[in-house]
């Protein structure tokens, strides 16, 4: 998750790759000016993630294959390319063009895992690109199983149904007529090429920090406390499933998300415990200045939470106590403040 968030702040410089003259622009021959996919098409070929299929041609109504969209995927989200001496499936040869893509998105965990097909010419299929630009977002088991518990909000979806509930609850894809999301059809190149500009303008959108919320609705995720017989004090900062809770909440009761900020903790929560893993007292908050001394302390060490999207400390200030810390790094800030933008939040409180 650390690489993939460093790597989406800088996605939007994509858009400035100086492209050859052939694909500059977007006026194909089968595309009319009319279209609904025009524009998206336009841009999704200036931004360089799609080229036409032959003599001028971009191959519309043409459904796309999983090799093609995992290319595509790849640029969008400026990952590095992977490139393994050995394939990590079966079907996928070193010589074939798509070599390097597959690799790409399995590294970035945009498939699920290495298993015996990739299945690359195969056409992709709805549901297929709702779970791939999830799990390609970094949002995974914990924060797709959330998403699967609210009740997936199609009549036709059984399987994958956390990563589509995602998908369309962040607006990256919608529904078809009467309730169905048609999961099994193919996605054609124009739908592919529309979501992937979709994800674009969100991620490329700027978070700015307010030095007050004003006028803004606040948007605060409260920070759990350590019990008695916790075994290791879990007290992470706006978790990451309660805040996507607490976004889709927002925007289901209507809410005008551009006027919405996140409030986020500036330092962080600590909690003692005796060498047995007893508590000791009650967890307390603590100032950024008294997070940046306990990180600074002999005998520290750091973790950080996927699940959560937080960071945490632990070490002894004693020989008879361990002090359990979670704090607000730049990594989980990058988490909840990329999950806003998703939202359409795009400001933000430091406290």
């Amino acid at each position: 998750m650390k690489k993939r968030l460093l790597i989406l702040v800088f996605a939007g410089l994509m858009s400035l790759v100086l492209l050859p003259e052939a694909n500059a622009s977007a006026g194909y021959s089968d595309v009319p000016e009319e279209h609904w996919a025009a524009e998206s098409i336009q841009r999704a070929t200036e931004l360089g993630y799609f080229q036409g299929v032959d003599e001028g041609r971009f191959g519309l109504g043409q459904p796309i294959s999983r090799a093609a969209f995992s290319s595509a995927l790849v640029r969008m989200f400026g990952w590095e390319e992977v490139r393994p001496a050995k394939s990590s499936f079966d079907d996928v040869d070193k010589t074939r063009w798509f070599y390097t893509a597959a690799e790409t998105t399995l590294a970035n965990g945009a498939v699920a895992a290495a298993g015996q097909d990739f299945r690359p010419d195969d056409d992709l299929t709805r549901g297929e690109m709702a779970s791939m630009l999830v799990r390609g977002l970094g949002y995974t088991s914990s924060l797709a199983e959330t998403a699967s518990s609210y009740g997936v909000p199609f009549s036709d979806v059984t399987v994958n149904r956390g990563f589509i509930t995602m998908a369309y609850d962040l607006g990256l894809m919608k529904g078809k007529d009467g309730g169905r999301f048609d999961p099994d059809a193919p996605a054609t190149r124009e739908q592919a090429a529309a979501v992937l500009v979709r994800v674009h303008d969100q991620l490329a959108a700027s978070s700015v920090k307010l030095s007050a919320a004003g006028s803004y609705k606040l948007i605060t995720v409260a920070t759990p406390m350590a019990e008695a017989g916790d075994e290791m004090p879990v007290t992470p900062l706006e978790p990451l499933p309660e805040l996507y809770a607490a976004l889709r909440r927002m925007k289901n009761n209507g809410e005008d998300m551009s006027r919405v900020a996140l409030r986020l903790m500036a330092g962080g929560v600590r909690t003692l415990t005796d060498t047995g893993g007893n508590l000791i007292g009650g967890s307390e908050l603590i100032s950024a200045k008294e997070v940046q001394d306990a990180l600074a302390a002999q005998d520290v060490s750091t973790f950080y939470s996927e699940q959560y999207q937080s960071a945490y400390c632990i070490y002894p200030p004693n020989a008879y106590q361990i002090s359990y810390i979670w704090y607000q790094s730049d990594e989980s800030m990058a988490a909840k403040l990329q999950l806003a933008k998703l939202f359409g939040v795009t400001r933000y409180v430091l406290e």
